[in-house]
């Protein structure tokens, strides 16, 4: 994948300051609890219950207004082991920025070694390799926890439930995982289940027994009889949430003529309720509240622009101490969210109001993040908007950025936000669908989103994504792709590097290394070698993948040359980099593996099936462009040969000569 220059723009305010850059950009908001400001009703059964329990995970689903987040938080409260609190979110499905705050939350109860968080600030963050071993390492040597997942249904990514899983395994006797979702997560629930590993509370469990019914009616000065109580009770079906709203609500109607709960009626009732307690709230407040609705994270700032009122903090903090709407999260009063159920209803309330204030206010919000350089609520809330185009910028000026910082899966995810007509509709974002998609793991996105790209029609505008223009951009891909063959390949290469011609970026680095290739393919192999040794020197400053491609392209180059002592060095100096940088799998890595391989088979010191098992795992990790798999299969045929394994070395030279036909 190619490179850009650093973008000035974030994916989260700068926070914690411990480890490495990555834990500096986390919200701290979503390592805390949300917190009451009224007294809660102790689940003294249930929370006994959850502390008695030995199994390595306990789920706890339920649909929304079951109490989930309040019965994990007694449970932390109560229990004697140290315990720690991550509130995940739709940016946690990058395993990058998942395993950063994964890491933050553990780093509160066991130690973890600097070199765990170092890896992840590196473009390719070597997961198999250093990132999950060492944390796993660092979990099971920790003393005994418990990690409190909430929002487990926020997570979608099954990388990301992949950690979860793995950390299961090497939980220190005594420690438990705690994951409260509205359903279940991608975990392997059937084998923890037969292994004796899982326990479960689902909405049975969480249901409001009659002792607990009173309690909160007593702590809400709410005095009701046993009849009154009788129907409450039937009413709810012992829903916590239905309890709570009656309560705020304090409506003297009989709950005999309030909405059923069954088939969906929970969401009604809620509603029904939420407005009781809405018409009476003054109209500034209800204003207040219909304008923030669309916010995901309640803080001043945000809400001052959003609802113009000087005084949001104020306002908040009323809200949160008469618990009407509004929790506080975090460790400070600094950060709000709305009540879940209250949020739908606002919301329904704000576009059954005015049709036309959401657009505005997700307008004004994006504006604040976009200030912020919080990229992903800009981007979310853009969209609301309507501001296709907008977005579509913010995307493909920020993407080389977050590919840099490892976070790919997060610019995956932003591109699954725009339908395919819109991504077609803007040059800039076609072109950053068909850079990220064919460098990921889905062939045919790759396949058909590069062709969209390599063909598109573009000009000599500037490119968001720090190219000297979009026909610069354009042509670099094809240069990486050569989707019509090397010929063509060396032709867009030049170009690029005619376009890209400013020294002292990574795009230039690129360019070269991309022209070096080419010509080398098409048996320039003479004049191949001082653009790869411009790439190599320009990518060790600017761009390190581009630096470890061009180094190990080098090598092969001078094998070619037979020139072994040369190549020697250059396979060499690759690895070393490799090491030093600390990256994991790669696609740009491919040469530099068959450089190394290629002068230790010279040598007699290759083992053909272990390379042939390190390429493939290469292979599989990237959508195979034909000509990198021809030049792997074709290097890898010698290799063998040379390495007394003749067979093995005839599969892959069919293989090489299979796809270049089908080319």
């Amino acid at each position: 994948m190619q490179g850009s220059d650093a973008h000035e723009n974030d994916i989260a305010k700068p926070a914690v300051q411990t480890g490495g850059d990555a834990l500096r950009r986390l919200s701290l908001s979503r390592l805390a609890p949300p917190r009451s400001h009224v007294r809660l009703v102790r689940r003294r059964t249930l929370v006994r219950r959850l502390c008695e329990t030995a199994e390595p995970l306990v789920l706890v689903v339920a649909p929304a207004g079951w109490g989930k987040s309040t019965t994990l938080m007694q449970w932390s409260q109560t229990d004697a082991r140290p315990s720690t609190w991550l509130q995940l979110h739709a940016m946690c499905d990058d395993p990058v920025v998942f395993i950063t705050y994964l890491a933050a939350a553990l780093l509160r109860v066991t130690p973890l070694e600097p070199a765990v968080l170092e890896a992840l600030d590196v473009p390719e963050p070597p997961f198999s390799e250093h990132v999950l071993p060492r944390l796993s390492a660092a979990v099971s040597a920790g003393p005994p926890f418990l990690l409190l997942l909430d929002d487990g249904q926020a997570m979608t990514e099954r990388r990301c439930w992949d950690i979860v899983a793995a950390m299961l395994d090497d939980l220190p006797p005594g420690a438990q995982v705690a994951v409260a979702a509205r359903h279940d997560p991608p975990l392997p629930l059937a084998r923890l289940h037969a292994a004796g590993a899982l326990a479960e509370v689902r909405s049975t469990e969480l249901a409001f027994t009659r002792s607990e019914a009173k309690q909160l009616l007593r702590a809400c000065d709410r005095a009701v009889d046993t009849s009154t109580l009788d129907d409450l009770m039937t009413a709810t079906e012992g829903w916590p949430a239905g309890f709570y709203l009656t309560c705020l609500a304090g409506s003297e109607r009989s709950a005999s003529a309030w909405p059923k709960p069954g088939d969906g009626g929970r969401r009604h009732l809620a509603a029904y309720l939420a407005s009781e307690v809405f018409d009476t709230l003054p109209s500034d407040v209800q204003e207040f509240l219909l304008h923030t609705c669309i916010l995901d994270t309640l803080d001043t700032e945000v809400c001052q622009v959003v609802s113009g009122r000087a005084d949001a903090y104020e306002v908040l903090h009323r809200l949160a101490t008469d618990n009407l709407f509004v929790l506080a999260v975090g460790e400070h009063n600094d950060c709000y969210r709305h009540h879940h159920l209250f949020s739908e209803y606002l919301r329904a309330e704000l576009t059954q109001r005015d049709p036309a204030a959401a657009p505005r206010l997700h307008r004004l919000a994006a504006e604040c993040y976009a200030v912020r350089g919080e990229l992903d609520a800009e981007v979310h809330h853009r969209l609301a908007a309507g501001d296709i185009g907008q977005a579509a910028h913010t995307v493909a000026a920020a993407w080389p950025r977050l590919w840099t910082a490892g976070q790919r899966e997060t610019v995956r995810r932003w591109l699954g936000w725009f339908t395919d007509r819109q991504i077609l509709e803007h040059v800039p974002l076609t072109l950053t669908a068909g850079w990220v998609y064919s460098a990921l793991d889905d062939v045919a996105l790759g396949q058909r989103w590069g062709q969209a790209a390599c063909s598109i029609r573009t000009d000599d505008r500037p490119s968001p994504d720090g190219a000297a223009s979009l026909r610069a951009s354009q042509a670099l891909l094809r240069a990486t792709l050569a989707p019509d063959g090397v010929t063509r390949m060396r032709e867009d290469a030049e170009l690029a590097a005619h376009l890209e011609s400013r020294p002292g970026t990574s795009w230039y680095a690129d360019a070269m290394e991309a022209l070096g290739t080419a010509c080398w393919l098409t048996g320039a192999t003479a004049r191949a070698v001082r653009p790869l040794q411009i790439a190599a020197r320009e990518g060790n400053a600017f761009n390190p993948s581009a630096e470890l491609a061009a180094l190990g392209v080098i090598s092969l180059v001078h094998a070619d040359l037979g020139d072994w002592g040369e190549a020697k060095q250059c396979a060499d100096q690759a690895v070393g980099r490799l090491a030093e940088l600390g990256y994991g799998t790669s696609r740009r890595s491919l040469p530099l593996v068959l450089a190394d391989a290629r002068v230790r088979g010279h040598a007699g010191h290759c083992d053909p099936q272990a390379l042939t098992e390190r390429i493939e795992q290469l292979l599989t990790h990237m959508v195979p462009h034909p000509w990198m798999t021809v030049l792997a299969a074709t290097l890898l045929g010698e290799i063998c040969v040379a390495g007394g394994d003749p067979d093995r070395g005839a599969r892959w030279c069919a293989r090489a000569g299979g796809i270049a036909r089908l080319s």
